[in-house]
């Protein structure tokens, strides 16, 4: 019989090394998680199980208030927006037609333009019939001509409806 020596020095730093890639892998493997937890696309308890497609849209419904019957549409709402730029009512334009949320970035945005004097050449470009580019059940957008110097472009506005069935101009 041979008798088998053990190294029990390089079996216990064998052990080390395989415990050390253990625990920094489960530790990688917790960070991934962790991150899919915080950016909601997994369960937050133990084994953290990414969250099928079914769940997600349980969670968060893609469709945005498309169940809501229209209550005004994106047309009305750009007619609204442009007879009370038209008048100088800035407020007014912004609160009839964007969400409470970008109110005071939307005057903002207004002031300055009115500021640089572009405020009748903006309304000029809005006053115009709007062609339907892409329209959902809860989101909308829609193309007009804007001319520059003899040159025509494409302008674009977008809208948004929401939970009174009103759509508001999400972006122009």
């Amino acid at each position: 019989m041979t008798k088998i020596r053990i190294n029990f020095v390089a079996l216990a730093l064998l052990v080390l090394i395989l415990g050390a890639f253990f625990i920094f892998g489960a530790y990688g493997w917790f960070l991934k998680k962790q991150a899919r937890v915080l950016s909601g696309m997994a369960n937050p308890r133990f084994p953290y199980r990414d969250y099928s497609s079914v769940d997600l849209e349980k969670m968060w419904p893609q469709d945005g208030y498309a169940s809501v019957p229209t209550t005004r549409a994106p047309e009305e709402t750009h007619a609204l927006f442009l007879d009370n730029l038209k008048k100088g009512d800035l407020t007014a334009a912004v609160e009839c037609c964007f969400r409470k949320g970008d109110w005071e970035e939307m005057k903002s945005g207004l002031e300055k333009i009115k500021q640089k004097n572009e405020l009748s050449q903006m309304i000029k470009d809005l006053d115009t019939e709007l062609k339907p580019d892409v329209v959902n059940d809860s989101n909308a957008s829609y193309i007009f001509p804007v001319y520059d110097r003899g040159t025509k472009y494409a302008g674009g506005i977008s809208f948004i409806k929401d939970s009174n069935g009103v759509w508001l101009i999400k972006s122009l």
